[in-house]
């Protein structure tokens, strides 16, 4: 089977690692992984056809029900995702407060993406509209650092390593906004989880190889149980070198980060996905005037092992 991940190291490591610790094979599988550079791309080559499964997040599903596709969740990995709205070292002294981003590039993973979503989320909801902001997409990972670094953006939304790479390089920098903990995410969206980081199909593909399917569920839940009996030690010396950020101490607290985040079984919470679409109609007409059947659009059946 194949699957697409976006260029997130840490969120899709549990895929790459059941890869690496042999559960794949323990459960008689073949899978072949592919990068793309977002998770629209992933997107993209699941409606396609290329590929089988593709990562997403409950943003992206709740967007592609409102367009009427086909697809379904059937495993999740975080409650919360990683991800800040930090404001570039260069524009630190003219930018103090979200409201003062308009006018200003802002960097996106890329457009569409669940990073763009939580920066019009937090222009609309700070008396801003999103056009208010030029937004730029700048990539994940050591791309996007860049990108900040090199003045090509005034603030960026990042994610997962990214964050603390930045941190770690500027212990001043200016937070906007993140969700990388219980508390800053209840003040960021007004809720305490928010369901991120989900293996989607197509409902047909799920239907027509249910075992298939069982079974690479399985080989990832081993994979993250894994990750949490492991340190982030014993857990980063698992990720390849391209996977892996110069700054070893930011790859370690990324790693924790998202220990702590794992739900259990990989399972969506009972209101999970009614979550994401109340606060996501908060800042999206499209989301409010869609019928969205929630429960149509995610299973647990295969992390139950049905």
């Amino acid at each position: 089977m194949r699957v697409a991940l976006s260029k997130d190291p840490i969120t899709w490591l549990p895929v790459r690692l059941a890869q690496t610790l042999g559960y794949y094979k323990q459960e008689d599988l073949a899978v072949e992984t592919s990068e793309v550079a977002g998770l629209s791309k992933g997107m993209e080559a699941l409606l396609g056809g290329s590929v089988d499964v593709a990562a997403d997040t409950g943003v992206g599903l709740i967007q592609m029900a409102a367009e009427g596709r086909s697809v379904q969740g059937f495993l999740a990995f975080r409650s919360r995702p990683s991800q800040a709205l930090i404001v570039s070292p260069a524009a630190s002294g003219k930018i103090h407060s979200i409201a003062d981003l308009k006018g200003h590039r802002v960097g996106v993973s890329s457009p569409g993406s669940p990073t763009q979503w939580f920066l019009n989320y937090l222009l609309v909801s700070h008396g801003l509209k999103p056009e208010d902001v030029s937004a730029i997409a700048i990539g994940t990972a050591a791309t996007s650092v860049a990108s900040v670094e090199h003045g090509q953006v005034d603030a960026a939304v990042l994610v997962s390593n990214a964050v603390t790479v930045l941190t770690r390089q500027y212990p001043n920098l200016t937070i906007l906004a993140e969700t990388r903990t219980p508390e800053s995410l209840q003040k960021a969206l007004g809720v305490a989880t928010f369901p991120s980081g989900l293996l989607v199909a197509k409902e047909n593909w799920l239907k027509d190889n249910h075992d298939t399917a069982r079974r690479f569920t399985l080989a990832v839940q081993k994979a993250m149980q894994w990750m949490r009996d492991r340190t982030a030690e014993q857990v980063r010396a698992q990720m390849s070198e391209a996977e892996r950020m110069p700054d070893t101490a930011a790859d370690l607290e990324a790693i924790r980060q998202f220990q702590e985040t794992i739900l259990p079984n990989g399972a969506m919470p009972a209101d999970g996905l009614e979550t994401v679409r109340k606060v996501l109609a908060a800042s999206s007409d499209k989301i409010r005037a869609a019928h969205i059947d929630l429960s149509g659009i995610y299973t647990n059946e295969f992390v139950a092992g049905n």
